[in-house]
């Protein structure tokens, strides 16, 4: 997994990692032993476009060399560009939208051994995927500190910002949802922990309840 952009993003690529290692994947630090590799990209702005796809094409030599059988391109530049990466890099299998990231167990077995799920080149959806304080994941940064997103998306609608688009309209955790994350990463030897959300000022706004920034703190 080679996890691009903001920390939204790593929390994210931590949710596939756990999709993937109950589904039985072996996870490697070293690129040259993978048999299949996914990149989760960004393309919030120029620079960041540029450095998914020279990613990708770096990557892709490997498959050159034999021992790389599938590549997945997921995250906001499939998002954003999927129809145009799918004419443009035929040697990627696989894009997968930012409202999927679920499915990327399917995505990364061979089509023989898929059930339930078409297996076309691109599976992109209106974002809608919130993980919870249930869903799997697997930590990669030091383990006296961790990410815990609060909110997906933003319901903000301004011109010089795309996240909508590309994340959908905010979408609040609940505060037991959060609360529970947060003990669980405490009880295993977490220190610190970063709320991370698009707004988080605007957390809670989109739920007809008391959910707020305030309570979340307080609980």
């Amino acid at each position: 997994m080679i996890s691009l952009g903001c920390p939204k993003n790593l929390v994210d690529s931590e949710v596939m990692l756990g999709h993937l290692k109950n589904d039985g994947w072996d996870i490697t630090q070293n690129q040259d032993e993978a048999d299949v590799m996914v990149i989760n990209t960004c393309s919030f702005i120029e620079d960041s476009k540029q450095e998914s796809i020279d990613t990708i094409l770096e990557v892709a030599e490997l498959k050159q060399k034999g021992k790389l059988k599938k590549l997945v391109v997921a995250g906001c530049l499939s998002q954003r560009y999927a129809k145009d990466l799918e004419s443009e890099m035929p040697e990627v299998d696989h894009f997968l939208g930012t409202g999927e990231f679920e499915q990327i167990g399917a995505f990364v077995k061979d089509v023989e051994a898929t059930e339930g799920l078409p297996m076309a080149r691109s599976l992109i959806t209106k974002p809608k995927f919130t993980y919870d304080y249930a869903t799997p994941r697997v930590a990669v940064l030091p383990k006296h500190i961790a990410y815990v997103k609060i909110a997906e998306g933003c319901s903000r609608t301004c011109s010089f910002c795309i996240i909508p688009r590309l994340r959908g309209p905010g979408q609040s955790r609940s505060v037991e949802s959060v609360v529970k994350e947060v003990k669980a990463l405490a009880q295993n030897g977490t220190k610190e922990i970063h709320l991370l959300a698009q707004d988080l000022t605007a957390y809670g706004l989109d739920r007809k309840d008391d959910t707020n920034l305030f309570n979340l703190l307080k609980e």
